[in-house]
């Protein structure tokens, strides 16, 4: 017996065989990550994701809306269950931190190490938690999206980036203006004679704004007001004060205009179009533009090649079990 067991034939079949165990493992794993089961969105799930529609929106969603939400449910899904088959759960902080806050209130026994009790919270289940997919999946979609070998944008690519998107960097129109404030809550019942009495003083000497100020009332933001935008009048003075302002013509006084705050009498200086800035002025926001959008197409061609990985059965909302549409 001591003679078989130092023959050199036992030794390299002890040998062999070990090295083909180490081997298989490698290879058992990758068919057990292989191995996906179709992902399946209920009838059940549908409704449930159209009662939550109804009740953040107050109306049922569209047929369009429908199928929307299901295509990100079905995206979800698939993150989610790669980012399980990359275990990207366990060296997470944010992960381990939400487990170790479950098991502290769960746990009962004596006193466990971190990793005892995140070892303990997954055999428990309790990693199949909302908190924890949600981190899940926003992990995974930063992985497909990323790229670290991406190279800078070239001049060309941000020229033709803005041009393709000149709404985007688009600067609105804007307007210079003065006027003479009448204040209602001062003048009262007056407000209307006073301002149609100084507006024909203003046109009859005539005056400049530099020189009418000293009819006005005091007002909180100032008399001049330089380059405001559409958006920016109507929320100081209200969508009429700026329909009135941006249809006068300049160096003109006009009529009495009303606001919140009681009567105008309104100069424009001047009005600079709606423009497309030159690339110097917005090249760090094209820049990230890009960036993103390059970004947006990486994540949109991972999800896609994922999704190939499974087959998807959605079901019909009508017909309760039977599939609507299969995709593999």
């Amino acid at each position: 017996m001591r003679r078989w067991l130092r023959s050199p034939v036992l030794h390299f079949v002890l040998i062999g065989g070990a090295l083909f165990g180490v081997r298989a493992l490698p290879a058992q794993r990758d068919r057990a990550r292989t191995e996906r089961t179709p992902v399946v969105i209920s009838a059940g799930r549908i409704e449930q994701m159209q009662a939550d529609f109804v009740q953040r929106w107050g109306t049922m969603p569209t047929p369009e809306q429908s199928k929307a939400l299901v295509e990100e449910t079905i995206d979800e899904e698939v993150l989610y269950r790669e980012a399980r088959v990359l275990a990207l759960d366990f060296q997470d902080r944010s992960v381990r931190r939400r487990l170790l806050e479950k098991m502290r209130v769960v746990n009962d026994g004596p006193a466990r190490s971190q990793d005892e009790l995140i070892g303990r919270a997954h055999a428990l289940g309790l990693d199949e938690d909302v908190v924890i997919r949600r981190l899940l999946v926003e992990k995974m979609r930063l992985l497909l999206a990323e790229d670290r070998n991406a190279t800078p944008p070239t001049e060309e690519e941000l020229e033709e980036h803005l041009e393709r998107h000149r709404d985007r960097f688009e600067q609105p129109a804007e307007l210079t203006f003065a006027h003479v404030f009448l204040s209602a809550s001062m003048r009262g019942d007056h407000v209307d004679e006073d301002a149609k009495a100084l507006l024909q003083r203003l046109r009859r000497q005539p005056l400049d704004p530099e020189s009418a100020a000293e009819f006005s009332d005091p007002f909180p933001i100032g008399l001049r007001l330089q380059a405001y935008t559409w958006n920016r009048i109507v929320a100081r003075f209200g969508k009429p004060f700026a329909e009135r302002v941006f249809g006068m013509e300049p160096g003109t006084w006009s009529d009495p205009i009303a606001s919140p705050y009681g009567l105008h009498l309104v100069w424009v200086h001047g009005k600079a179009a709606a423009r497309v800035p030159s690339l110097p002025a917005v090249r760090r926001q094209v820049e990230q533009s890009v960036l993103a959008e390059r970004a947006a197409a990486r994540l949109a061609r991972g999800l896609e090649r994922l999704r190939g990985l499974y087959e998807i059965r959605v079901e019909d909302v009508s017909t309760p079990g039977t599939a609507l549409a299969a995709r593999q």
